[in-house]
């Protein structure tokens, strides 16, 4: 009798200390939430070094936001894997949610390819869009930091192969554009040297601008674009001839090649779809 009662009274206890335990787990889970949306809101330097280091993590120094995008993934399949990956890559962090994705707050920058590598492990291959911001020296800097990270995974996903990681400082030429597009300018520049064959894919529903950005994106190798496009030599010799009659540009000139790669890349990056 007196060990049945123990065995009651010591499940118990038990039951009670897991809920406990598990209580004190959902609190955190929340705190570091909140914390994660008042940095990317903006807060004040020592009120985010405070709240912080009562969660055991050291703000001071430098930091970087990782932002993991996926909308077809539940959030706590993404949350697990991204918090498997940063622990197996050494990385001290704080991990919350911000505009419907998963974030991350590092110490370090994590290497793009190692960092995704290592969340793909653990979702089976599932696309995975990540972006990395620039350092971020102080908590009240990290406003510019989410912004960036996002803008990351905003122009990744644009991209021809949008499963990857993109840092912030790796973009050159696209944050050029992306910073440009609001005023205008990058729509005005690439109606300037695209609009022609833009009008043209519309009428006839072809796709002359798209075989262009390829045919500039391999260097002007015809095999290399043939076998990109899916389509034979001569159908790709084809094309290019319309283009060239239908804008008069001379593809041979650097000039000219310069300014249709650049417009074809603004083209992609900003094209709905």
């Amino acid at each position: 009798m007196h060990e049945v009662l123990a065995l009651v009274y010591g499940s118990t206890m038990l039951a009670l200390e897991l809920a406990h335990q598990r209580t004190l787990a959902e609190i955190e889970l929340r705190l570091r939430r909140e914390l994660v949306d008042d940095l990317a809101a903006g807060t004040d330097n020592d009120r985010a070094y405070a709240r912080a280091e009562a969660l055991g993590h050291d703000l001071h120094g430098t930091h970087y936001v990782v932002v993991v995008h996926n909308p077809g993934r539940a959030d706590d399949a993404i949350a697990d894997a991204a918090s498997r990956a940063a622990s197996a890559l050494s990385l001290q962090y704080i991990q919350g949610r911000h505009n419907g994705t998963v974030v991350l707050i590092t110490d370090r920058r994590p290497d793009p390819g190692a960092f995704h590598h290592a969340i793909h492990e653990r979702l089976d291959a599932t696309p995975i869009t990540i972006g990395i911001s620039d350092r971020c020296k102080q908590p009240c800097d990290f406003v510019r930091s989410f912004a960036d990270a996002h803008r990351a995974v905003h122009i990744r996903l644009k991209s021809r192969i949008p499963d990857g990681a993109t840092a912030f400082e790796e973009l050159g030429f696209y944050r050029l554009v992306d910073a440009a597009h609001a005023d205008g300018q990058v729509d005005r520049f690439v109606r300037e040297w695209l609009g022609t064959l833009l009008d043209y894919d519309v009428t006839r529903h072809s796709d002359l601008v798209y075989t262009l950005a390829q045919y500039l994106e391999c260097g002007g190798n015809y095999d290399d674009s043939a076998d990109v496009l899916h389509i034979h030599r001569s159908t790709l010799r084809y094309r290019l001839g319309r283009i060239r009659e239908l804008t008069g540009f001379d593809l041979r000139d650097v000039n000219i090649r310069f300014n249709l790669q650049a417009a074809t890349r603004a083209w992609q990056l900003l094209s709905p779809g």
